[in-house]
């Protein structure tokens, strides 16, 4: 039963694959559903009676289908009389073959089809028809076995570079020819921009250059989303449409509306660095987008932020038993309200000496030196003398790894495995920084003078962007106050 367990956004999922002839019948490979919580051994109890739930859905999909087939056979045998006539019989063969054919050229287009390529597009509608001719697809209702199989062929006639004409699909065979003549391969003609529309290329410098400032990971998470969702060219109000339909699709095969709220906003926040499209945003009527929205309140909550006595308790345990460095990152971040990567991705060129407007020089860590999650992460952070040991030590056990990326990520889940070691189930280290911002609004810091900490600012003109020179007194005395109320 546990096979059939994962983990997201702190809460157990039951996932499971459909069979194969099951999956062509609900039109999707797997089942999902959220257990809604975060404790093993009840999300194995609750896994039990989803399990008797799949079982049953599996076996009403089967049912079904035999059903309709049952009184398809019978529609066969007293259905039609024989005053229907042989043309008519023949001419909507020639219709669906037509448009079965067409729709098949058309899915040369990207944006006319569902799948990331032409030729898994084809093989998906190939096994369909496939089932409607033995029965077990819903589509064996309303087309015959002979339409299927005709149009089947069609598309092979395709994949082999042929342009087949509606004679050759015909249940006769045609008239051998004297000499045979070859059909020319389907031509794919990209799709000329219009007024107001931006091209693909336009839009590929855009990305290429936002990847550049990103994470590895997060630029290839980004690229994904952008091939699986975007169609080019396209208006801002044309590709927010392509977005809905993407979020869609995707709820439709059980994602998550946190997960899916993750990635539209990596879209969007792709999008509004083209030129013009800074204000792109999904309607707030559509009901897609509204499923969208609320998934932002299910991210929040499942990154709860955590007790200030039960933090305070975890960081004195781990001062006592576990590694000093691991300890000593995880002071900094509840002292600093950090991002665990900003923390934990960065070297010793990242503490450096700052010297402001009016001479003063201090020390700082530039949070999001070698990658950031956007550019208001990029920030200085003033760092206090009695903290500046604990920064070199955590920056130091870095080293110099061939992978810096893998090397973080391997740094960020053995402080999280300490750390959820020390705390109930549903805590998680990014509660951390929620903490942090908790503390600083206790303070009386208002959202913008929080965000600034934080990494939440939308302009870069503000005095935490790396690089300017205005004094960061605000700052250092928020963080102060951070230090009393941590104790």
């Amino acid at each position: 039963m546990s096979d059939h367990l994962m983990k997201r956004d702190g809460r157990f999922i039951y996932r499971r694959r459909f069979p194969v002839d099951v999956a062509l019948i609900v039109g999707r490979k797997e089942f999902r559903k959220s257990l809604g919580t975060s404790d093993r051994r009840e999300a194995l109890l609750l896994a039990r009676q989803v399990s008797v739930e799949f079982d049953r859905a599996v076996a009403d999909a089967l049912a079904e289908t035999a059903q309709d087939t049952a009184v398809a056979a019978s529609q066969g045998i007293v259905g039609q009389s024989s005053k229907v006539a042989a043309d008519a019989i023949l001419e909507r063969l020639r219709g669906v073959i037509d448009a079965g054919t067409r729709s098949a050229i058309e899915a040369l287009d990207r944006g006319q089809r569902l799948t990331p390529t032409w030729a898994a597009e084809m093989a998906w509608r190939k096994q369909a028809l496939l089932a409607i001719a033995a029965g077990k697809h819903p589509g064996a209702a309303d087309y015959s076995p002979v339409e299927a199989m005709a149009v089947h062929r069609n598309i092979e006639a395709l994949e082999r570079g042929e342009l087949p004409a509606l004679e050759s699909a015909a249940v006769l065979p045609p008239e051998p020819a004297d000499e045979p003549v070859a059909q020319p391969a389907p031509v794919v003609v990209e799709a000329r921009p219009r007024a107001g529309q931006v091209t693909g290329a336009e839009f590929t410098k855009v990305l290429a250059l936002y990847c550049e400032h990103a994470s590895r990971r997060r630029a290839q998470q980004v690229e994904t989303l952008c091939r699986d969702a975007l169609r080019w060219p396209a208006t801002p109000a044309e590709q927010v449409q392509n977005i809905l339909a993407y979020g869609k699709r995707r709820l439709g095969a059980g994602l998550q509306a946190s997960s899916l709220n993750t990635s539209t906003n990596a879209l969007l926040a792709v999008l509004r660095c083209m030129p013009g499209w800074e204000g792109i945003k999904l309607p707030r009527l559509d009901a897609t987008a509204k499923t969208i929205r609320s998934g932002a309140g299910a991210r929040k909550e499942a990154r709860q932020p955590i007790p200030l006595a039960m933090l305070r308790d975890c960081i004195a345990d781990m001062q006592k038993t576990a590694p000093r460095v691991d300890a000593a990152a995880l002071v900094l971040l509840a002292r600093y309200g950090m991002r665990p990567s900003e923390l934990l991705r960065e070297s010793s060129t990242a503490l450096v000496v700052r010297e402001d407007i009016m001479g003063g020089k201090a020390l700082v860590f530039q949070a999001g030196l070698s990658g950031r999650k956007t550019e208001a992460s990029r920030r200085d952070l003033p760092v206090h003398d009695d903290e500046a040991e604990l920064f070199r030590m955590v920056l130091a056990e870095r080293g110099a790894p061939a992978d810096p990326e893998k090397r973080t990520e391997q740094r960020v889940r053995r402080l999280h495995d300490l750390m959820g070691r020390r705390l109930p189930a549903g805590y998680t280290l990014y509660g951390v920084r929620h903490t942090a911002t908790d503390l600083m609004r206790h303070a009386g810091a208002t959202d913008d003078e929080a965000g600034v900490i934080l990494g939440h600012t939308s302009r870069q003109s503000i005095t935490a962007i790396y690089g300017g020179k205005s004094p960061l007194t605000a700052q250092r005395e928020l963080l102060d106050k951070v230090r009393r109320l941590l104790g």
